[in-house]
């Protein structure tokens, strides 16, 4: 081996060092030494790297498999559970029912089914962007809850849309889904009643007219957004857009919090 040290001086006179005078030189025995070195390090990074990546495409490998097993897993368990999933389990018991009219147990079966679709997704969402599992589940009750004016405004909405119940009766029930009590029956208003006198039996043979009282129905804040409230349910029924579903459980949730604060 042979090396050329420039003179510092002169920039075209190089000095040939060679054999053993390499060998006595201490800087180029460092440097010799250095680019070994160099060597080494180079080749058991690249040693290093095929381990890495040979375990990596085994790791890989496995992970496809284990994804196949699983999906033909599920793929059974659904041939094998298919008539417990949720819209089949609800076929067989609405075809049950001894009733005509099986289109407004479905349109409740479809609102909350829709409801648990949105909390699915809202809670799969912020599990993929490395939520908590807690941030994700209060994600998913937001979208999935149901409190008790909701379920009854709903019911109330989808029997009137069904023919099952008049519209200017359900308007007499309050938020809890009553109606006014009085003391005194005789002094109740007449609900749903269109002749201005009743007859009152007393006895057998004698009857006395009784004027009844009639009640008139008169806008509340609570009357308004209830309206307002079975609006936004008959949209969301209705719709097929999840983002637009989405804003309309944020409209009705906020709707309910401001009925419940008012009653």
């Amino acid at each position: 081996m042979s090396a050329f040290t420039p003179n510092v001086f002169a920039q075209s006179d190089f000095k040939k060092i060679e054999g053993n005078d390499i060998q006595n030189n201490p800087i180029f025995q460092d440097i010799l030494e250095k680019i070994e070195f160099s060597k080494k390090q180079y080749l058991k990074s690249q040693e290093t790297k095929n381990t890495l990546d040979a375990q990596q495409k085994l790791i890989d490998e496995q992970r496809t498999a284990a994804q196949e097993s699983l999906k033909k897993e599920l793929q059974r368990m659904e041939k094998n559970y298919e008539d417990f999933t949720p819209r089949n389990a609800f076929t067989k018991y609405v075809s049950q029912l001894n009733t005509p009219n099986h289109d407004i147990f479905w349109d409740q079966f479809d609102y909350l089914q829709a409801k648990i679709s949105l909390a699915k997704d809202a809670r799969d969402s912020v599990l993929s962007q490395g939520g908590t599992y807690f941030d994700a589940m209060k994600k998913y009750v937001e979208f999935a809850k149901m409190p008790k004016i909701e379920m009854q405004n709903i019911v109330q909405e989808l029997n009137i849309k069904h023919n099952l119940a008049q519209n200017d009766i359900q308007s007499y029930f309050d938020v809890n889904g009553k109606l006014p009590r009085y003391e005194n029956d005789l002094e109740s208003p007449c609900y749903g009643c269109t002749a201005k006198i009743s007859k009152v039996q007393i006895d057998s043979e004698k009857s006395v007219p009784l004027k009844r009282i009639f009640l008139e129905q008169k806008p509340t804040k609570i009357a308004e957004l209830r309206e307002s409230l079975s609006e936004l349910q008959n949209e969301f029924l209705k719709s097929k857009n999840v983002i637009e579903q989405k804003k309309m459980v944020f409209e009705m949730n906020e709707i309910v919090k401001n009925i419940q604060e008012l009653k």
